[in-house]
């Protein structure tokens, strides 16, 4: 499954924000952005094949898109904590 054309102008955009693109995001995985991509993953000591991997794409900050909405992780309650006895 390929990445929509969102997902692709938001990696170009973060490889264009680092300097490794030029020009504006278009949405095409196309050869300039797999070389920008290349130069990415050779700085960042990754395989550099110009490929969208998970280990780039967390480099670039861009890890994987999870649901989740703020606050939505349970905070302890006081009554839970338990309480010494004198």
């Amino acid at each position: 499954m390929q990445p929509s054309a969102d997902r692709y102008k938001e990696i170009q955009a973060a490889l264009a924000s680092k300097g490794y693109l030029q020009g504006t995001p278009t949405g095409q995985w196309d050869q300039a952005s797999q070389d920008a991509m290349r130069r990415f993953q050779k700085d960042q000591n990754l395989e550099p094949s110009g490929k969208l991997d998970s280990l780039s794409l967390i480099a670039l900050g861009l890890g994987p898109k999870h649901e989740n909405s703020a606050g939505s992780t349970p905070a302890a309650s006081p009554s839970a904590t338990p309480h010494s006895q004198p």
